[in-house]
């Protein structure tokens, strides 16, 4: 059913749709991840690359790339928090519920889960 509207049902996605689900995650405080070195960096220096626990063809986005690379002494609290939102896009049939415990164990992770099934209306 719709989560929407529950009395309409879901239509799945075509099996070529370009629109996957991702693990959504959100980092922990004074985390936060620099999208031209690929790496989250913590406040004290700690680094983490992501990936050898990702499928190849992996891509980790910030959900609002204008506050990633924005200077948070600029940004207000909430967009400080929402800075901290990550999504990892899988490779095409790789489902992600398969590792988003992987994602879990990263030492900059808050949270992590699969986001949600997409249908269209």
């Amino acid at each position: 059913m719709n989560e929407r509207d529950p009395k309409i049902p879901a239509v799945p996605l075509p099996a070529n749709s370009p629109i996957r689900r991702p693990v959504d995650l959100k980092l922990k405080p004074g985390w936060r991840f620099d999208q031209h070195r690929r790496v989250f960096v913590s406040e004290a220096g700690e680094r983490v690359t992501p990936g050898a626990d990702l499928p190849k063809r992996s891509r980790v986005v910030p959900t609002v790339p204008s506050l990633a690379s924005a200077d948070e002494a600029t940004l207000s609290p909430a967009e400080r928090d929402l800075r901290r939102y990550i999504q990892v896009i899988l490779p095409p049939g790789e489902p992600p519920d398969r590792y988003v415990d992987a994602v879990r164990a990263w030492p900059c992770v808050e949270q992590a889960d699969v986001g949600p099934e997409v249908s269209l209306p």
